[in-house]
């Protein structure tokens, strides 16, 4: 079956897992709960939920938290801060977000039984990583759970590895993005790359040396090890520190690997970017999810 027919025919459901987990934090509680809960599922981010109002609050994710640990290392003492943090709600942190415009209004979501297709046009359109599958009936909202870019992708490598545009490569295809790569030095401090994120709007920033080599890439996941140790004041320190004790993985590419290739290796494990390296292992520029699920929904649109 045609891909564009598949995804079509196919609902969001049909991609969940048989059993899976589905993390949902109640808006009362403290942030410094969840961010533990996120850090001991390795989790990058959860549905939240209004029990007032018996209804879906959006999502809360890392980014939450770097709009957090940035405003108080700006505007506050990091005695004062380490109090408040202590004591602030999922809620509360909601509302100053949205004071500061930092978050949208509205949270989109998707039901259960809507097609892949839908949710892919929903995720590129509105420049998201993951949807909340929201289900809604006269009595009231349930989450059922959240489909990703990822969950998509794979579904997509087991299922259609021999479709059109398998074969060619990244660079025939143009994949990706290349050209003005934020990137940090292995002595480039910790806030600075937490500016990067929002600045740019990414979730991923490479650490080179002085010749362009990738010595290990810093993500938004990484963040959430400053939770975990109450690292709040030490956010001055190298980024090479902060990796020290980190052992995940780099996935990296060139623009010689086919499109097939990386839905195989998308297929076999947990992969959120690829960074794509020249002839001589250097950087030339950054695949993401994003990026791969653009072109198929352009190519089967």
């Amino acid at each position: 079956m045609p891909l564009s027919e598949d995804l079509k025919r196919f609902t969001c459901y049909d991609v969940l897992p048989v059993s899976h987990k589905l993390i949902v934090f109640d808006t009362c509680l403290l942030v410094k709960k969840a961010l533990a809960a996120l850090v001991q599922h390795g989790a990058q981010s959860a549905p939240l939920w209004d029990s007032s109002r018996n209804s879906f609050a959006g999502m809360l994710t890392v980014t939450d938290f770097i709009h957090l640990i940035l405003y108080y290392y700006e505007n506050a003492s990091y005695e004062a801060a380490l109090q408040e943090i202590e004591q602030l709600q999922i809620a509360t942190l909601r509302e100053f977000e949205k004071k500061q415009n930092l978050v949208a209004a509205h949270t989109v979501t998707i039901h259960p039984m809507e097609s892949l297709s839908d949710a892919c046009r929903l995720l590129v359109e509105h420049d998201l990583r993951r949807l909340p599958l929201l289900d809604k009936n006269e009595d009231g909202e349930m989450i059922v759970s959240v489909i990703t870019q990822y969950k998509i992708l794979k579904y997509i490598a087991a299922n259609h590895s021999g479709s059109e545009h398998m074969s060619k490569t990244v660079g025939e295809l143009k994949i990706g993005t290349y050209g003005n790569i934020a990137v940090a030095s292995p002595t480039s401090q910790i806030v600075d790359i937490l500016r990067l994120f929002i600045k740019h709007k990414i979730s991923a920033v490479p650490i080179v040396d002085e010749n362009n080599n990738v010595l290990d890439v810093y993500e938004k996941i990484d963040v959430l090890a400053l939770a975990k140790d109450g690292s709040y004041s030490n956010l001055e320190v190298p980024v090479k520190d902060a990796l020290v004790k980190r052992s995940l993985a780099i996935h990296t590419c060139t623009i010689t690997d086919t499109l097939g290739a990386i839905l195989e290796t998308i297929r076999r494990m947990v992969v959120h970017r690829f960074v794509v390296l020249d002839s001589d292992n250097k950087l030339l520029g950054m695949l993401c999810l994003s990026d791969i699920l653009q072109f198929l929904l352009q190519k089967v649109a």
